[in-house]
């Protein structure tokens, strides 16, 4: 946490405006709609321990929500006797993962989603899927339309997550949406609806390792500036500099088989605007030219979301010294008040 200066106000009013139009939809014959909205199912991913952190390995997890129905209308112009369910799922995650049926979820790790149709179908299907019927020939609808009160779809399934890259400490899993749900009664060649009959989430979970690189020993490391001038020329990048040391202990799993080559970096999202290798700043009033420049003990650049090799360290352990200072953007003066910085000391090990 960084500070200087007397704190002023500004206050800047903002409008938000839309217009609404007039839209109309147009049903799908069978088309299954939830009542009351979609049903969300959360899956729980229990918090675990994983003993192979190596890209490839795999952590399965399977999930039963029994006991979460809901209920569903079909539409029909004309009466449908003894007619299977279709379902179509669609997923979230974009981007396709490194391996086939997986989906990217974040850096470290592809996840593959499966559902359990029921009905009489005994497999799982990969979301995402299209156009697969429950092979259960015993549903009617009577027009305009009928509601049935036993769906559990999406409340039963695997995940299967892929290390893609090794993972330091953990992974946080909470709030993921992995597929939607749709579904029609009756003919395979009419589409689907719009409205998703289920949503599934990873809700929570925390997937860790044994291999843990512990920074200065798990407390905050703060750096204070006191009060620095606010004129532009005087924040130069190298008036005010402040040391900050970054003691560093990496142990366990993979750690305890020896040496590894450890890189550190200084990950912020919002960078400086006029130099993305500089922190961005933020405070009470306009900050948008002042950053914070980091550097080493021998005066070169350590830009800010880089990785960079730690060298001097012995047994996975050290300390990576870092020089800080404001810096302003040229040619301007920054307003006075208070202004504040703050980052993650970030780890990547092989």
């Amino acid at each position: 946490m960084i500070n200087s200066g007397v704190l002023r106000k500004t206050r800047i009013a903002v409008l938000l405006s839309a217009a609404l139009l007039p839209w109309s939809v147009l049903a799908v014959e069978g088309e299954i709609t939830p009542v009351g909205g979609s049903k969300i199912y959360n899956i729980d991913v229990a918090t675990q321990n994983i003993t192979s952190n190596v890209v490839g390995a795999t952590i399965p997890y399977t999930f039963s929500l029994g006991g979460q129905l809901y209920s569903g209308t079909a539409i029909c112009s004309t009466g449908m006797q003894s007619q299977p369910i279709f379902y179509s799922a669609t997923a979230s995650l974009l981007q396709p993962g490194s391996s086939s049926g997986y989906l990217k979820l974040n850096d470290y790790m592809d996840v593959k989603i499966e559902v359990y149709l029921g009905g009489h179908r005994t497999d799982y299907l990969e979301v995402p899927f299209d156009n697969e019927s429950n092979e259960a020939y015993q549903n009617n609808c009577v027009p305009p339309s009928t509601t049935f009160t036993n769906f559990a779809t999406g409340s039963m399934g695997r995940v299967t997550f892929m290390i893609t890259k090794p993972i330091i400490n953990g992974v946080s899993l909470t709030g993921t949406e992995v597929a939607k749900l749709y579904g029609r009664l009756g003919s395979a060649s009419t589409g689907m609806g719009s409205t998703p009959m289920a949503i599934i989430y990873i809700n929570s979970g925390v997937i860790t390792v044994p291999d843990k690189c512990i920074v200065n020993q798990g407390t905050p490391i703060v750096v204070d500036f006191g009060n620095v001038a606010s004129t532009g020329s005087l924040l130069n990048g190298t008036r005010y500099s402040q040391s900050v040391p970054i003691q560093v202990k990496c142990e366990g799993g993979s750690f305890a088989n020896g040496e590894l080559n450890i890189k550190l970096g200084i990950q912020q999202a919002n960078t400086a605007s006029f130099n993305s290798n500089y922190l961005g700043t933020t405070g009470t009033v306009d900050r948008s030219n002042l950053g914070i420049i980091l550097k080493d003990t021998g005066g070169n650049l350590v830009a800010a979301n880089t990785f960079y090799n730690m060298t001097g360290f012995s047994n996975n352990q050290g300390t990576w010294n870092l020089v800080a200072a404001p810096i302003a953007n040229s040619g301007t003066n920054i307003p006075e008040g208070e202004f504040q910085a703050s980052a993650t000391v970030v780890a990547e090990f092989q």
